[in-house]
């Protein structure tokens, strides 16, 4: 038993050294990058920090809306690279 808890300790501590650490870019400054193409005038905002994808790139989703957050009348989801400050999905689509 407790060589399984040293192997999950162990694993815990490598798989946060690989994480690439925190974001270059602050959670306020992704608002302000984000706001750069906002469509609307919002009046509430929701931020939340992700890692995504096989490199685990750090990113920035930034959520803007009206109204009841589980059902806004509008919304728009900003992709702020948390690395570079590099908006990766402005929220706005293509193909409508």
């Amino acid at each position: 038993m407790a060589i399984l808890l040293v192997v999950l300790v162990l694993a815990a501590v490598v798989a946060r050294s690989c994480s690439g650490g925190e974001a270059d870019i602050s959670k306020e400054r992704a608002v302000e990058i984000a706001r750069e193409v906002l469509i609307f005038d919002a009046e509430s905002v929701q931020v939340r920090f992700l890692r995504q994808g096989v490199n685990s790139t750090a990113y920035w989703l930034v959520s803007f809306y009206d109204g009841d957050p589980r059902n806004p009348t509008r919304y728009q989801l900003v992709r702020v690279n948390a690395e570079t400050g590099e908006i990766t999905d402005d929220g706005l689509r293509d193909d409508v």
